[in-house]
């Protein structure tokens, strides 16, 4: 009986480790046990996936970060990495509104305003914060503060890398609104994607922004 429950226990352990391993003795494509030679057939195939969702999809404009800069966590099965570079291809975009904040005093002022949206991916939400730093000054014309010019705009991501490339502003609606398109790029889950990013400034009769 003993040399029963010997074996049984080998049995046991060992049908822990093929759940542990796998039945096919392959290696997780999430796992750190993955070799180099194993992540640069990976990278290739990733690179081939993101050729073809960027003919599909020719805003997309995606890239796939170097092989080098790849965190553990980023690497995933083929078929996955393909439903996210699909989803980054085709996200929505929200933006948050504000409150209209009112200004100290009338005259020379320089305001600060940060406006949020969110890129959503299939799940995968990322807040992009945009600040605007303006100048407004009294219009005697319009009895009213409007905008008299940027000091700067800067953004940030909640999570992966932002980097902001530029942005173009436009100054509507009498000084009133700046619409500002702020362009970047968003590195995740082992992919850049290009982003324009649309927000409005509003300047108060009193020179809050909002």
């Amino acid at each position: 009986m003993k040399s029963f429950g010997k074996v049984s226990n080998f049995v046991s352990s060992l049908l822990a480790l093929i759940l542990v391993f796998g039945a096919g003795g392959g290696v997780s494509a999430y796992s750190s046990e993955l070799t180099q030679k194993q992540k640069e057939a990976y990278h290739k195939q990733y690179v081939e996936i993101v050729k073809e969702v960027n003919a599909e999809y020719p805003n997309a404009n995606l890239e796939v970060v170097p092989l080098h800069k790849f965190s553990e966590e980023d690497w995933v099965e083929p078929d996955e990495f393909r439903k996210l570079a699909i989803a980054r291809a085709n996200p929505t975009v929200t933006i948050t509104e504000s409150v209209p904040a009112e200004g100290p005093s009338l005259g020379v002022q320089v305001v600060s305003k940060t406006k949020s949206a969110t890129i959503d991916a299939n799940g995968t939400a990322v807040t992009i914060s945009i600040t605007g730093s303006f100048e407004t000054e009294y219009n005697p014309y319009a009895n009213r503060q409007v905008f008299a010019g940027i000091n700067s705009i800067t953004s940030k991501a909640s999570k992966g890398t932002w980097t902001q490339t530029g942005y173009v502003p436009r100054l509507i609606d009498g000084g009133r609104t700046y619409e500002i398109t702020v362009g970047g790029k968003l590195t995740l889950n082992g992919i850049t994607s290009n982003h324009n990013i649309t927000v409005e400034f509003y300047c108060s009769a009193t020179g809050g922004v909002s």
